[in-house]
């Protein structure tokens, strides 16, 4: 009998088939090959991003005429290491959404609030060479893929502007306005807060009112030319101190350790004692520049460092929730480039190490002393915060 063959298995079909894979396989190799050569030979372009130095803002940061949209566009993000040049000048630094370097150094900052990006050094502002240089072309280049992300992600904490965002928050917490009770300072006699004249955050009203309740007598504005103030429609409260003449202009920098800083800041505590109690210290936000102040006047009345502290975190849980119990080392980070810095200027050390060891009694006096306060102007200063 003649053994039945299948068709599969005819030599014909087999060779065909045989004949087709291979045909496929050299296809699919030759296609590999293809998409592989073509990923190699076209090179992924770099982020890069050019424009213009526009103008320099009170702080002597460079405002740039490109935004964070346009650098998102352009392939950056938050957190990268980035290479600024203009003109001749190359200069390596983080790309953040904030002051997030320590005083002095560069950084490339999408603030919030800022219309554009600025181009600047924390605290301090650009040196005097790169000033001056408006329309100068800038670019950007990538220099490492998020080489800064983890101080991006750690510190990059974002507030709002609106009441209902804080519905766990009082009406003075949301507006950052609070007693400081420190060290020997007297009771209901020093408050803090953000500002009462200025609303583009939306607190001057909650804290027009808070003053108003606890009975405000002078303000020691931090922000505000006499300029600035006549531009801002101010609360009930708020003008009517403005209009008694209690309100003390003081506008800082952003850098305790410069020269008009302390000029100005010295100047005002030697008017402050001639003004009556209840005094309240604010700048915008009632961050940073209200905190080195106060911290300077809660050590001056006896507060340990511990206390200061303290004082400083309670705006960072009020804007961020941002606390020592929840985020310990975000709250270490924010003090390592913020508050320490300054307790370590005031009182002369090298080592942050030694600042819970301080007698800040005698250190901020001699800090006074050597910026201009006579030992009797810094006795009448204690005096209006101490005495009841």
């Amino acid at each position: 009998m003649k053994p039945i063959q299948s068709d599969t298995l005819k030599p014909s079909s087999f060779f065909q088939i045989t004949w087709r894979s291979s045909l496929l396989v050299v296809l699919v190799s030759l296609l590999t090959l293809a998409t592989s050569c073509s990923n190699e030979d076209i090179p992924v372009a770099e982020p890069l991003m050019k424009g213009k130095i526009v103008v320099y803002n009170t702080y002597k940061g460079a405002m740039l005429d490109f935004t964070e949209a346009d650098m998102t566009n352009a392939g950056f993000t938050l957190g990268d290491l980035v290479s600024v040049i203009i003109d001749d000048k190359e200069i390596v630094m983080p790309y953040y959404d904030g002051y997030y370097t320590a005083n002095g150094e560069y950084v490339l900052v999408a603030y919030p609030t800022y219309p554009s990006l600025c181009f600047t050094t924390s605290n301090v502002g650009l040196p005097q060479e790169l000033m001056g240089l408006e329309d100068h072309t800038i670019t950007i280049k990538l220099k490492e893929k998020g080489g800064c992300l983890n101080v991006q992600q750690a510190l990059g904490m974002k507030y709002t502007n609106n009441r209902s965002d804080y519905p766990n928050l009082s009406d003075e917490q949301y507006a950052n306005a609070r007693v400081v009770n420190a060290g020997n300072i007297a009771s209901n006699t020093l408050y803090r807060s953000a500002s009462p004249f200025n609303n583009k955050n939306n607190r001057a009203y909650f804290v027009s009112e808070y003053l108003e309740q606890e009975g405000i007598k002078t303000v020691l504005n931090l922000a505000d030319s006499q300029a600035k103030m006549l531009t801002y429609t101010l609360p009930p409260y708020s003008q009517t101190l403005w209009d008694a003449g209690a309100v003390i202009l003081c506008p800082l920098s952003a850098d305790p350790t410069a020269d008009d800083y302390n000029q100005q800041l010295i100047e005002a505590l030697k008017q402050l004692p001639s003004y009556p109690a209840p005094y309240v210290i604010h700048c915008t936000e009632g961050k940073d520049r209200t905190g080195y102040v106060c911290a300077l006047l809660e050590g001056l009345c006896g507060a340990t460092y511990e206390e200061m502290v303290d004082d400083y975190l309670i705006t960072y849980d009020n804007y961020y929730h941002i606390n020592p119990a929840v985020n310990p080392n975000i709250c270490n980070t924010l003090l390592n480039l913020k508050l320490n810095p300054c307790l370590m200027y005031y009182t002369g050390v090298s080592n942050e190490s030694e600042l819970p060891y301080i007698d800040y009694v005698d250190a901020f006096s001699d800090y006074l002393l050597s910026h201009g306060m006579s030992s009797q102007q810094i006795e009448a200063l204690v005096q209006a915060l101490t005495v009841k």
